[in-house]
C-alpha cells in the first residue's frame, strides 16, 4: 500500500514538471531589437516562416539618428543559405551565404522551465497576459538562449540570444498576428537581384 500511495505521489509531482509549448509556425509582428554589435536599439517589421525557415526583417528609419537600417532577408532553404541585405539610407545591397543554422523563434526541446509571471495586472481579468520563461545554454557551441512565451497560443514575447557570432540580442515582441499577408514578403528586394538579363 505504501508503495502505491509513493507512486501516485511521484507520478503527481512529476505530471507537474511543464514541457515546452509548441510556438506558432508562421507569422508576423513588431519587433524592438536591442543589438549589443551596432549598439543601439532598432524597431522593425517581421515576417517569420519556420517551416521554409525564412525571416523577413524591415527596420523603421529614425531619421533623427544618423544610423544605418536594414531590409534583410534570411533564407535558410536553400544551399548554401543566403542573406540579402539593403540599405534602407543608402539603397545599396549586400548578399552574403549564411554559415550559420537556422534558429527557429521556438522553446527547445531540452530548454529548462524558469518560471511563470503575468505581464500587466493579474488582479483583474483580461488585464494580463500570463507567460512562461525559459531558457537553454548550449555548452558546445558557447550559446545561450533565455524566452518568454504566452500561455495561450505560445506566441513569443521576447527572446535573449548570446552568441560568440552575434554578441547579445535582445528582442521583443508586439502585435502578433499568425500567417503572413503577402506571401512575396520573401522575395528579395529588386535591388539585390542585380540588372535584368539583356
Amino acid at each position: 500500500m505504501k508503495a502505491l500511495i509513493l507512486l501516485v505521489l511521484v507520478s503527481a509531482a512529476y505530471g507537474q514538471v511543464p514541457e515546452p509549448c509548441r510556438a506558432p509556425s508562421v507569422w508576423e509582428s513588431r519587433v524592438g531589437i536591442q543589438d549589443s554589435m551596432r549598439g543601439f536599439y532598432v524597431r522593425a517589421k517581421l515576417s517569420y516562416d519556420r517551416y521554409n525557415m525564412r525571416i523577413r526583417r524591415i527596420e523603421e528609419v529614425d531619421e533623427t539618428r544618423e544610423k544605418e537600417y536594414f531590409d534583410v532577408l534570411y533564407l535558410h532553404n536553400t544551399m548554401p543559405g543566403k542573406e540579402y541585405r539593403f540599405n534602407l539610407r543608402t539603397k545599396q545591397c549586400e548578399t552574403r551565404e549564411l554559415n550559420y543554422p537556422f534558429r527557429p523563434i521556438e522553446i527547445p526541446m531540452n530548454a529548462t522551465h524558469m518560471g511563470d509571471f503575468t505581464i500587466g495586472t493579474k488582479g483583474a481579468p483580461h488585464e494580463g497576459v500570463d507567460v512562461s520563461l525559459w531558457g537553454e545554454r548550449n555548452q558546445q557551441e558557447g550559446d545561450d538562449w533565455v524566452g518568454a512565451f504566452t500561455h495561450t497560443g505560445c506566441v513569443p514575447v521576447n527572446d535573449m540570444f548570446y552568441s560568440n557570432r552575434t554578441g547579445r540580442v535582445t528582442t521583443e515582441f508586439f502585435d502578433v498576428t499568425l500567417g503572413i499577408a503577402d506571401a512575396n514578403v520573401f522575395i528579395p528586394p529588386r535591388e539585390c537581384m542585380g540588372p535584368p538579363p539583356p
